[in-house]
């Protein structure tokens, strides 16, 4: 089922939680929405739900108009961050709630719920514990029992509002790869919304960036990372610093210093360069192209050692991947040169 949004405004008094956004998400893709706090992007997930309406702009399920469909219609699957189960219910009673309380008319026999259901207990590997409550459960099984019971209604997308922000680093990247299998072996369009851009470069086939209730960016996780369309996305997707050039007659200026770098057709004036950390490379300073620096602080990174360095001719400061063997400390020199990086006009 593909998923149309069609320039959708939502206000909340007199904030505009989105603005003119459009977005499609193809059939049986996971899109991930990704964005700050205050970005927009549980606000969309929830129109997309029908849980909000929009003042303005429609909603697409197919061809279908969905806009004006209450939430119940929709065919909808919603999994929210704090799992939302029955604590009264087991977890095979909170799995086939959805389907119990549907009309008679298009309830589906008993037997035929059972049987689902137990399908869908061996699909999150939760066997074995349909008996038990959800405070018998670590928060991973009762996400994995608020997905089961998102999918037991068999909805035409699937809905997830930061699924996994309630638990720790360790049960989060356990379940990204098991929800990735599970999108994989059910083809389910699926739209979740994080703040986490490694959950959402790990998951996602496509990635839409918000900003202040705007998508500034919606591509695949290579494209955002190595092609950001602007500052906002250069900067919020891994790690970035950034120095005031000149861009002047095809060349790339640092004060007196001519960087190695192409200036990508940008026109001549002030621009920003953006440079990622594993981009720099330290030299001898008798390289005409380096920038003399001085080490402010060393840390710990997730692979090695990673220097903060102020330049000396504007007092920026620039973060830098330390080799293997290379021995720093605070307050010695250092010179550095830019390899790449990207540019963005003032």
């Amino acid at each position: 089922m593909e998923i149309r949004v069609d320039h959708l405004s939502k206000e909340f008094a007199e904030t505009s939680a989105l603005r003119d956004v459009n977005l499609t998400v193809h059939t049986g893709e996971l899109m991930a929405l990704l964005g700050p706090s205050g970005s927009g992007k549980t606000t969309l997930l929830r129109v997309i739900a029908g849980l909000e309406m929009p003042n303005e702009g429609r909603i697409f399920f197919g061809q279908e108009d969905a806009t004006h469909v209450p939430v119940q219609k929709r065919g909808v699957g919603f999994v929210f961050q704090h799992y939302a189960l029955f604590r009264h219910m087991t977890v095979m009673e909170n799995i086939a709630y959805g389907l119990r309380v549907r009309p008679r008319t298009i309830r589906p026999p008993k037997t035929e719920i059972q049987a689902r259901v137990r399908r869908l207990l061996a699909l999150v590997q939760l066997e074995g514990l349909e008996n038990r409550y959800p405070a018998q459960l670590s928060g991973g099984q009762r996400q994995r029992v608020a997905l089961a019971r998102a999918l037991a209604v068999e909805p035409r997308v699937l809905l997830l509002d930061e699924p996994f922000g309630a638990l720790d680093a360790k049960v989060r990247k356990d379940l990204r790869r098991w929800l990735r299998e599970i999108h994989r072996h059910t083809g389910q369009t699926t739209v979740f919304v994080t703040h986490d851009q490694d959950e959402a470069l790990e998951l996602a086939d496509r990635v839409a960036i918000l900003k202040d209730g705007r998508i500034e960016q919606v591509g695949t996780p290579d494209e955002v990372h190595e092609e950001p369309a602007t500052p906002f996305v250069m900067s919020f997707i891994g790690d970035t610093s950034s120095l005031r050039v000149e861009v002047r007659q095809q060349a790339v200026w640092h004060g007196e210093i001519c960087l190695p770098i192409a200036p990508e057709d940008r026109p001549d004036g002030l621009a920003d360069l953006y440079i990622r950390p594993w981009d720099i490379r330290f030299v001898d300073g008798g390289d005409p192209a380096a920038l003399a620096g001085s080490i402010t602080a060393m840390r710990r990174s997730a692979l090695g050692h990673r220097a903060e360095i102020r330049v000396a001719s504007t007092g920026e400061t620039i973060e830098v991947d330390v080799p293997a063997g290379l021995r720093l400390g605070p307050a010695e020199a250092a010179f550095l040169k830019i390899m790449h990086g990207r540019i963005f006009p003032l």
